[in-house]
């Protein structure tokens, strides 16, 4: 199977898990698509000032490849400049959270997995 990128839904999400701005997320997949293992895997395009805000994964973990920018990444407290290529993992009972301060957007590829 092969999905074109204008043939993947996009969704805006207003002040993401209380973040500043909107998230653009462009799902590379449906959730019926991910066979129970998976609630999203898609592109996330943060424009700037805009991000997620600081949330828990319980039961699930999600990861980041940040395909172009710069954003800063909570890792649990902890603030990360994060750069293309940089990847994350917030793992089963931690926090994380993600925000672009720079000038331009920032695009990460954000996989969730199911426990």
């Amino acid at each position: 199977m092969i999905r074109r990128k204008e043939e993947c839904s996009t969704e805006i999400r207003e002040h993401m898990r209380g973040g500043d701005g909107q998230v653009f997320i462009r799902n590379l997949f449906e959730k019926s698509e991910l066979l129970g293992r998976s609630r999203m895997l898609g592109v996330l395009t943060l424009e700037p000032g805009c991000g997620v805000g600081k949330h828990d994964h319980l039961n699930e973990q999600e990861y980041f490849c940040v395909l172009k920018g710069d954003p800063i990444y909570y890792d649990d407290d902890e603030e990360i400049q994060l750069h293309e290529g940089d990847v994350t993992i917030c793992e089963d009972g931690h926090s994380h959270a993600i925000v672009n301060r720079s000038d331009e957007p920032a695009y990460v590829l954000a996989c969730i997995l199911l426990k």
